[in-house]
């Protein structure tokens, strides 16, 4: 396949999705995606072209350095597209704080504006930023931008947006951001779409996968959503825990004697439907499978739901 061809990336906490689109005489099509999947035992790399589906040989092991697993990826991609016709790479960033109105050029000073974020987002800005560096190591020439899961959410209304702390905190950036902001736009502009009717009025709209929420949207503005200053507000997700008392982090903080990095590592890795099952999994499919887990699963349905 030949032509202008634009990559897109969206680096999650689990996987790394990746669209290839070409434009031609009716504009922008995809005409293939990829998925690098990190919850496997080994890395594999499953690649969708029309309605083929190949599912590849296992890919290098994952490091802090993506350059070298890319590499491998873009090798594999090449035999079916024409990488040298790609023109322009755009990757999902999770956060982007204030600093960020829309989509932005991936040059030394955004990267660095979006480095300043990590502490905001741990679980995920650091591999947004791994893959625009090994994709910068391999296409050191190739033009990059970035679109923020934050962007669509800055509508909120401040109201909405303020923690009941200190002014001082607000001050300092500890607000309601919301997240997977890019997916609801989406979503939002299919179904004006589809249904405009729908559309102009209020909508709740439901982002679920490894990282799940739900966004309250009127006439296709995000007005509330049910993750605020991290990703790991809201609802129950696959290793998340959603809403969860403050008084139950100063128990484990306090008399329970947990570090920080404790507590860290198991909010971000061992709660949520891992947690609920007792460690089995944090796939809901596996889960529905098991009669052991069931119940665990139908509370977190229900939570969901609620």
């Amino acid at each position: 396949m030949t032509g202008n061809l634009l990559l897109t990336f969206n680096a999650g906490s689990s996987t790394v999705k990746i669209g290839i689109f070409e434009l031609g005489d009716k504009g922008l099509e995809r005409s293939g995606k990829a998925v690098v999947d990190f919850g496997t035992h080994s890395l594999h790399l499953t690649v969708k072209e029309g309605s083929t589906h190949l599912d590849l040989a296992r890919l290098v092991d994952r490091s802090d350095d993506l350059s070298e697993l890319m590499a491998e990826v873009f090798k594999a991609l090449a035999g079916h597209f024409d990488l040298d016709s790609v023109t322009v790479a755009g990757h999902r960033v999770v956060h982007g704080g204030d600093l960020f109105p829309g989509p932005a050029e991936l040059n030394a000073r955004t990267v660095e504006q979006i480095t300043s974020l990590t502490s905001l987002a741990p679980l995920h800005q650091p591999q947004a930023l791994r893959l625009i560096r090994a994709i910068k190591h391999l296409r050191p020439d190739l033009f990059q931008t970035a679109s923020f899961d934050t962007t669509f959410h800055a509508t909120q209304p401040d109201l909405v947006r303020r923690f009941a702390i200190p002014r001082v905190y607000h001050e300092r950036g500890i607000k309601r951001y919301g997240f997977h902001g890019l997916s609801y736009l989406s979503v939002a502009n299919v179904l004006a779409t589809k249904s405009p009717d729908v559309a102009n009025g209020k909508v709740v709209i439901a982002h679920l996968g490894s990282g799940a929420s739900l966004c309250a949207i009127d006439n296709g503005t995000s007005r509330d959503s049910s993750m605020g200053f991290s990703t790991l507000d809201g609802i129950p997700m696959a290793t998340r825990p959603g809403w969860l008392d403050p008084g139950v982090l100063l128990h484990l903080l306090g008399p329970l004697g947990k570090t920080v990095g404790e507590v860290e590592e198991m909010l971000y890795h061992q709660s949520g439907l891992l947690g609920v099952s007792g460690g089995l999994s944090g796939d809901i499919r596996e889960l529905f499978d098991n009669d052991d887990v069931q119940p665990a699963c139908q509370m977190v349905e229900g939570l969901a739901g609620t």
